[in-house]
């Protein structure tokens, strides 16, 4: 371990001695000038805060956005060239300077520029307080909420955004892909569980918009072969207080309930933001599994069915608080702190039947099993954000600190025919993950839309598991401990014009795990660099059509939980339990997409991914059956897709998707070689809102999906569907939403598993069907900028996250 911590320290020097090098230069290469100007109104009095657009002039391509200050004041830093200047103001008309010339370190003043209401003005483009729902960048679309989802919980709402799907046992996927959650930018590592308590957790009032990246670029961490859904948090840009209080209850078979408060105060220098959220669901969850063992002549040997049935109660609770300083002009300082806290129970029982091949029932028996788990999260974060010019050069520093436990407490008893065979014992499962990560990412703007990233980041990871087991006769206690350090260094250059737009990137990642089990004295040590290039391509057809290509290489690095060999236990004869020797997968991916007007988007994709993770079954002892994962040989992944996302009529907003997939593999399990090149299967999803009034609007969601299948599984068709209304009040600051889910109560989970020498039927029913009501109601005002006002504007516009 001492050697690979020497070997991350002389790679992380390396990576900062690269970047102070790099933008050194860069900067030592450009001379600049500056422009300036004044903005007023039509009475000739100082409008503060315009949003300022540099310009290039020959392709009207972005060079730089600020804000003019409190006395309607603005100034560039510019390398020479022409450009020219944009205005936006909410209320007023679009206004654009004449062209000019910058040459080198001169000052160039453009005087006075006139803003009009746009009520006066003919042939202007208007600013509306709401922004569009989908907007189309060169690698994501972003989807602003606009009050989407009247405060429930973002899990919920997401059905609701293009390309994104989650089922009811609350497996997210984009464009068919599994996809990591970025919050902020800033990666979680929890597990699925712990994810989705999490999003039950966040209201989607508290979140201004969420990013779409099918295609990460060089940027991002080059973790995970799926896409990214980055969740951005609302950020206030008026001064004084804001807020929104929400609070809903459902009903299935049991109850349900939400609510919470976000608070955001911003002063003359910081900003205060405080979410305190809560979630609390009672479900059931049924599973039936058939597992059928099959001989070396291919013939079955003997079969166990176990009929489990429990019921789950969940809640959750994630306060959140977080301060930005203004320390100057250019730079902020921002200070996070958000512990979680989730209570669990399950209480079930599993009825199992172990039949041989002649028809003869060996036993039967009863499993009860108890489930008592608490989890805690604790993350904190420091981002340092400095704006070294009015050109554009910025440089932002994270620190994050992020803690994970979950404890888990089970009671067994199995109970049979025979009173000597009944077992009971006692289970202990602790798990505790602790990251500390350091990341620093640089922006350099260059001439004629162009811009040059850089960045780094570094990571050490431990993960310590705990299992303790006793019974009547004997116990045991074993230790699981991973170890895991990552350091990285990115670098992107990229073009942003009228009509071709690019991105290139480059990213390259120094890995050192290290792994020690107690009980069973295993381990191993691995260590390896990859390089991860990308590529992201625009081209404007004209204003209503445009063609993009995305090109990356990516790593999917096995979970915690999945390199975690210690035992979970779903009944007395069904096991899970991770794979130390478990290896990356390394995928190439390809995506092709055309656009039409920014509301329908088709197109291709296609992922190749060797050492594919892949889920199988192994017999054990006395019909007892382990799932665990594996690598495959490697696997392919199509798809062709269609999304329409639109206000077709100013009463009817649709958003439509449709997923045409096929996927094949090939891998060796238990002995036996397992191939397939799939099947075509359609998913789709159809989200509708309909306004009937100015206030009340009713929406329906339809989500299908095919027969499919996923390497070793082949998923059974389901279909379900949605519907619910929303009424707005006190001039639309409240409004109330009421869903009925699954109405036909028709969501299914079925599939089978081929794992060759084991043959598995899963048939899971989940409490889809219920009915769901959320109020949300938004407070709070502005306090009115006086000449004395120190601009805070233009740095709570720094700290929100730039686009990229």
């Amino acid at each position: 371990m001492r050697i690979s911590l020497l070997q991350s320290a002389r790679f992380f020097y390396c990576l900062v001695s690269v970047l102070l090098l790099g933008s050194v230069v860069v900067h030592a290469q450009q001379k600049t000038g500056k422009v300036n100007g004044d903005v007023v109104d039509e009475n000739a009095t100082s409008v503060p805060f315009v949003q300022v657009t540099l310009r290039n002039s020959t392709d009207s391509s972005s060079v730089k956005v600020v804000l003019a200050d409190e006395k309607g004041r603005f100034a560039f830093e510019v390398v020479p060239g022409k450009y020219l200047i944009e205005l936006k103001m909410m209320g007023y008309g679009i206004v654009y300077s004449k062209v000019f010339d910058i040459v080198n370190e001169r000052i160039h003043s453009i005087g006075t520029i006139q803003l009009k209401p746009a009520a006066k003005q003919l042939g202007t483009v208007n600013i509306s307080a709401s922004l569009p729902f989908v907007e189309r960048r060169a690698d994501k679309l972003i989807v602003n909420l606009n009050g989407l989802g009247s405060g429930a919980p973002i899990l919920e709402v997401m059905n609701q955004l293009p390309g994104v799907s989650v089922t009811p046992d609350e497996q997210i996927s984009l464009n068919g892909k599994s996809v990591q959650i970025y919050i902020d930018g800033k990666a979680t590592t929890l597990s699925a569980e712990a994810l989705a308590g999490m999003l039950k957790g966040i209201s989607s009032s508290a979140i201004q918009k969420v990013e779409l990246i099918s295609q990460p670029s060089a940027k991002y961490d080059a973790a995970g072969n799926g896409a990214i859904i980055n969740i951005i948090r609302k950020r206030n840009y008026n001064a004084g207080l804001n807020g929104n209080i929400y609070f809903g209850g459902g009903k299935g078979t049991f109850g349900k309930a939400n609510g919470g408060i976000n608070l955001n105060y911003k002063g003359k220098s910081y900003n205060v933001l405080l979410n305190m959220d809560y979630n609390y669901n009672k479900y059931y969850l049924d599973n039936f599994i058939a597992s059928t063992f099959i001989g070396a002549d291919g013939r079955p040997t003997g079969q166990v069915i176990s009929d489990i049935q429990s019921t789950r109660t969940n809640a959750n609770y994630t306060p959140n608080l977080g301060v930005d300083f203004y320390l100057s002009k250019r730079t902020t300082l921002s200070a996070s702190v958000k512990p979680g806290f989730q209570s669990f129970d399950r209480n079930g029982s599993a009825q199992i039947r172990n039949t041989h091949q002649n028809g003869n029932t060996e036993g039967d028996s009863q499993f009860i099993n108890a489930v008592d788990i608490y989890a805690s999260n604790f993350s904190s974060g420091l981002r340092l954000q400095h704006q070294m010019d009015t050109l554009g050069r910025e440089l932002t520093v994270d620190l994050d600190y992020y803690r994970y436990g979950n404890y888990n407490d089970q009671n067994n008893r199995t109970l049979t025919f025979n009173p000597v065979s009944d077992l009971s014992s006692v289970i202990g499962q602790d798990r505790v993950v602790g990251v500390y990560a350091l990341k620093m990412d640089y922006t350099h703007p260059l001439s004629n839309g162009r811009q040059l990233e850089m960045g780094m980041k570094t990571s050490y990871i431990n993960s310590d598991n705990t299992n303790f087991y006793q019974d009547m006769a004997s116990q045991q206690t074993d230790l699981f401990d991973y170890k895991e350090s990552i350091s990285a260094l990115y670098l992107t250059y990229g073009r942003t014009g009228k009509k071709f737009s690019y991105q290139l990137g480059i990213r390259g990642e120094y890995t050192y795990g290290k792994a020690e089990q107690q009980f069973e004295m295993n381990g191993f040590t691995r260590s390896y660099f990859q390089p991860f290039p990308s590529l992201h391509v625009d081209y404007k057809i004209d204003k209503n059509h445009n063609i993009s290509l995305g090109l990356n290489k990516r790593i999917e690095r096995p979970g915690y939980e999945s390199l975690n060999p210690l035992v979970r236990i779903i009944s007395s004869n069904n096991l899970q339990q991770g794979n130390p020797a478990l290896k990356p997968v390394i995928a190439y991916n390809a995506d092709l997409w055309y656009g039409y007007k920014n509301a329908f988007f088709f197109g291709l994709t296609y992922s190749y991914s060797l050492d594919d993770f892949t889920s199988h079954a192994v017999p054990l002892e006395n019909g007892i059956i382990t799932t665990l994962p594996g690598n495959a040989e490697y696997a392919g992944y199509f798809t062709l897709q269609a999304m329409y996302g639109k206000q077709v009529l100013p009463w009817w907003y649709t958003s439509t998707n449709a997923i045409l997939s096929r996927r094949n593999f090939k891998g060796e399990f238990n002995g036996a070689l397992l191939q397939s090149d799939g099947i075509f299967s359609l998913l789709a999803t159809s989200y509708n809102s309909f306004s009937l009034s100015k206030n009340f609007s009713v929406m329906f969601l339809f989500n299908y999906r095919g027969k499919s299948m996923d390497r070793t599984i082949t998923n059974q068709a389901f279909a379900y569907l949605t519907a619910g209304v929303r009424q707005q009040f006190l001039k639309k600051r409240a409004s109330a939403q009421l869903n009925f889910v699954d109405v036909f109560k028709s969501y299914r989970n079925y599939y089978e598993q081929n794992s060759g020498v084991v043959q598995q039927s899963w048939r899971n029913q989940f409490e889809t069907r219920m009915v769901k009501l959320n109020f949300s109601y938004s407070f709070g005002g502005t306090i009115k900028n006086t000449k004395k006002s120190d601009s805070a504007e233009e740095e709570k516009k720094r700290s929100v996250l730039n686009e990229n």
